[in-house]
Formats: structure tokens, sequence, C-alpha cells
């Protein structure tokens, strides 16, 4: 039988076996092989102590440290004149027969088929992974991307019909991704908007701090709770905002909570800044309010109906909020002699 193959390394160890996992795909079935150390490299006091390296990287006589550095679980271990590091993930396989209809030598049609399983693939080890950071409480372990499954079509022996079709330029582009703290090359523009923020002083405000965690959200790969936390950022800056007009016309305390907790947020950004701050989104920014719209639906099918959401989105999600920070920080500069 010719089938579909994905292979991937898990972001911890499991014990070897077989996993149900159920998305909205329906139920498909995850291969969990025995644990094995890898090791990078190893340091001996003689060449054939290397061959007495524990299979699993742990055991009597051995001493071990394990962390985690996406994608992989990594372990030094030390033992009498011979230490090593090296990997000890879990590596799992999903696999589907290839449709009767599909030719193997119909390239066009049997790269579809594939894109399609791969997408599967990844959503069935992306649903395992979320079930055991929940279960093991390790949030710090983030998704697969595409680029850290291996696809391909084998047939009954195991043998390679066809490659991962993955382009190389997408998995060089989101290893770039993956760095961040080397910034000396960052460009004149970044170090001068750096200077810019560092004179001005950086805005102590519960709305920096939550965009912080959406972009840290997007980052660990959790698009969803990205828009949400994008939602709740806007709401929080427009709610301080309204807060802040309010106490000028003279509200209580009790007057402004009634407000503030019986208007959505489309209500605040628009008759609600009009009458408190002179600004409405919706009459002075519409473009941006149109963009606003798209977030507001985004994060309600999230919400309210569980909706799945890809990168792309997500990240678009982000740049709209930072447009409407920058709006809501002018329309508070423009009212800071009244507010």
């Amino acid at each position: 039988m010719v089938a579909f193959v994905a292979f991937a390394s898990l972001p911890f160890t499991l014990r070897a076996g077989e996993y149900t996992v159920r998305t909205a795909e329906g139920a498909a079935t995850v291969q969990v092989a025995a644990n094995r150390f890898d090791p990078f490299l190893a340091v001996t006091a003689r060449p054939e102590l290397a061959q007495s390296l524990p299979v699993d990287g742990q055991g009597d006589g051995w001493a071990s440290y394990t962390w985690y550095s996406h994608p992989f679980v990594l372990r030094a271990i030390f033992g009498r004149n011979v230490a090593a590091m090296g990997a000890i993930n879990s590596y799992a396989t999903v696999s589907q027969p290839l449709r009767a209809a599909c030719d193997p030598s119909d390239e066009p049609a049997l790269l579809r088929q594939m894109s399609v399983f791969a997408d599967s693939a990844l959503q069935t080890l992306n649903a395992l992974i979320a079930v055991v950071r929940r279960s093991a409480r390790i949030y710090h372990v983030s998704d697969l991307r595409r680029d850290e499954i291996h696809v391909t079509l084998r047939d009954d022996d195991g043998r390679l019909l066809h490659e991962d079709p993955l382009p190389a330029s997408m998995t060089q582009e989101e290893q770039e991704q993956d760095s961040g703290v080397d910034l000396v090359g960052r460009d004149d523009a970044w170090y001068a908007s750096l200077q810019a923020t560092l004179e001005q002083g950086e805005r102590d405000s519960l709305a920096n701090e939550l965009v912080m965690e959406a972009e840290m959200a997007l980052s660990r790969r959790f698009p969803r709770q990205a828009v949400t936390t994008c939602y709740t950022t806007l709401e929080t800056a427009a709610s301080t905002l309204l807060t802040k007009g309010m106490r000028r016309r003279g509200l209580s305390d009790d007057e402004i909570a009634h407000l503030l907790s019986t208007k959505n947020l489309a209500s605040k950004l628009d008759s609600l800044l009009a009458r408190y701050t002179g600004f409405s989104l919706k009459r002075d920014q519409r473009p941006l309010w149109n963009l606003f719209t798209d977030l507001m639906e985004l994060r309600n099918d999230v919400v309210h109906r569980g909706g799945r959401v890809s990168e792309d989105e997500a990240r678009a999600t982000l740049k709209t909020t930072y447009e409407l920070l920058h709006w809501l920080g002018t329309v508070s500069s423009r009212n800071k002699g009244s507010l």
C-alpha cells in the first residue's frame, strides 16, 4: 500500500505506542517510537567509551541534565571519563493511504494531495501537543510549524517514492524568524526609534503589557490567544482613555463602571469616545474602523464558535492593534490639556 507519512520530533518525551487523536477532521493515529538518545557530540577519555552511552541518556552511574529548546528536548549526560550532549525527543509519525484515484505519476495531483495531508498531519500533531501541554502543565512548549514535519510518499517496504515538496525558501524564512536576540544588525531606523522611545520614557500601561503578551503568544504559535489578547488590549486602552474623559466630566466611579461594563468595544470606540474625547474611530478614521471590525469578527469567531486562526491572520490582527493603539495615543495627547 502506498501511503503518505509525516514524521516529526515532539517537543517532549512520551511512552512509545499508538495515540488516537481527534480533531475537527476526525480521528487519526499517531505512532510514537521509543525514546532514543541521539548525541550531537561526546567527549571521552578513550574512543570505545562512546559506545557505552545509555540508550535513553539515563541510567545507573550517569548524571544528566535535560532542557527544552524548540523543537528539541536536549540532554547532557556525564559518566566516568565520558560526557555527551544530544536530543532525547520522542519521534512521531502520522500516515494516510494514497487515494486510489490518485496516480503517483500525476505530479500536480500528487502534490495537491500531499499538501492537504501535510496540513491535516500538522493539525493532528499539534492537537496531541496541546493536550499534553495542558495535562502535563508544560506551558512553555510550542506547537510545530509546517517546516518541522517531514512529509514523504512511501511504499509498503518503506521505500521513498516522493520527497517533501516544502520549499527550501520557506524553511529558511521561518528559521530566520526564530532568531531575534542578536540586535547588532538592526538598521539605523530601528536604533533611531529605540533612542526616541528611551528619551520619551516607556509608558507603564496595562495595554502595553497585554500587546506584548499577544506578541509572545504568536511567537510561541498560539495565534488564537494572540487574537483574543489583542482585543483585550484594545478594550483596556479604550477604557483607560474613556475613564479619564468621564472623570473630567464629573462622572462618579459607579457611573463610569456602569457605562464601561454595559457598552461593547465598538460603542466605546465610536459613541462613547465621541462624547467624552471629541473623537470617533468610526467617524474620523473609517479605514481603521473597517480593520477594527475585521479584528472584532475574527475574535468573536474564536471566542464564541471556537474558530481557527492562521498565523497570517494573527499577524494582521497585531498590526491593526498597534495602529489602533497609536490612534488612541493621538486622541489622548490631543485631550491632554482637558484630561
